[in-house]
């Protein structure tokens, strides 16, 4: 009879365990995309934060403007090749 009862048990908990193991390894794999992620967007927020501190500065806004293809008033662009 008690061996009964262990095959009855192992066939009602057998689901049970795989379900909760494919659970468990799908939060975990879900965790750690989720880590590399906020990974990714606090270096993303310090690259934006060094942006801001070089805005602050005039040499820096220059430098920016500059980037962007700006020239000052009365500028001419260096052609090289023409």
């Amino acid at each position: 009879m008690l061996w009964l009862v262990a095959i009855w048990l192992t066939f009602h908990t057998t689901p049970r365990t795989i379900r909760t193991f494919s659970q468990w390894r799908h939060t975990r794999a879900e965790t750690h995309q989720l880590e590399l992620e906020l990974q990714s967007l606090r270096q993303h927020e310090q690259y934006l934060q060094s942006e801001l501190e070089r805005a602050r500065t005039d040499l820096g806004r220059e430098s920016l403007a500059r980037q962007r293809g700006w020239i000052r008033k009365g500028e001419e662009p260096l052609r090289l090749g023409r």
